[in-house]
């Protein structure tokens, strides 16, 4: 067990010290993400809708379209210069491989959400101090369950020539409940509402989590093979 912990740690380590040496991932979501929440508020007249109920929506699209950046790119480096290869001839588990990456993604998304909330704060007028914590919760559980998916299907479009187009053409249709979810989720906590009066959207998107990283582990050994 402390091997395959070691050997999780050890990947999150790597990714971290290639994109502190580019920085190229990182900053293209968060450019992108903030592009997309400037486009919404140049397109969309808030003194004739309500800020909280619009907000949630570009919020989500935001960090999904940025988080597709990374995702094309978790695997598609490591393809680039033969790391995958390296890594499957190690002697370490593909789970951990998986694991590895997913955390990885997991820990850029949450740190470019860090970023752009700020930003998102400001342009749409929204106090989110008052409600951060359960604001904060609902981003991890809802970008766990787009980092589980997000990461297997971008192991599985880096085989493919046009892995650009498919990640998200497989990427999209099954996130949309737990993007649905996290939208509802996230206008309750927007609007001064208790995230336990929707516990029934929490279980939503935590059964998707579960659902995701379990077909994740019994899957990976096949796609990562091939």
């Amino acid at each position: 067990m402390n091997s395959f912990f070691g050997q999780v740690r050890a990947i999150v380590w790597k990714d971290f010290l290639t994109e502190f040496k580019t920085r190229e991932l990182f900053s293209s979501m968060f450019v992108f993400a903030v592009l997309v929440i400037l486009i919404f508020i140049f397109s969309v007249d808030l003194s004739l809708v309500n800020s909280e109920e619009v907000g949630p929506g570009v919020l989500w699209v935001a960090v999904i379209f940025a988080g597709t950046l990374g995702l094309n790119r978790s695997f598609t480096l490591e393809k680039e210069n033969s790391g995958l290869q390296g890594l499957l001839l190690a002697p370490i588990d593909r789970a951990a491989i998986y694991f590895g990456k997913m955390l990885s993604n997991l820990i850029f998304f949450l740190v470019m959400e860090a970023f752009i909330l700020p930003v998102f704060m400001v342009f749409f007028n929204i106090d989110l101090l008052s409600n951060l914590g359960p604001l904060l919760l609902v981003l991890l559980i809802g970008t766990l369950g787009f980092s589980a998916l997000g990461t297997l299907l971008s192991s599985l479009s880096s085989n493919l020539k046009t892995r650009e187009i498919m990640l998200p053409l497989l990427l999209y249709p099954l996130m949309v409940p737990i993007a649905i979810g996290a939208v509802r989720l996230t206008e309750q906590v927007l609007t001064g509402g208790a995230l336990g009066d929707m516990m029934n959207w929490v279980g939503l998107i935590l059964c998707f989590d579960v659902i995701y990283l379990a077909v994740s582990i019994m899957t990976i050994d096949h796609i990562l093979e091939d």
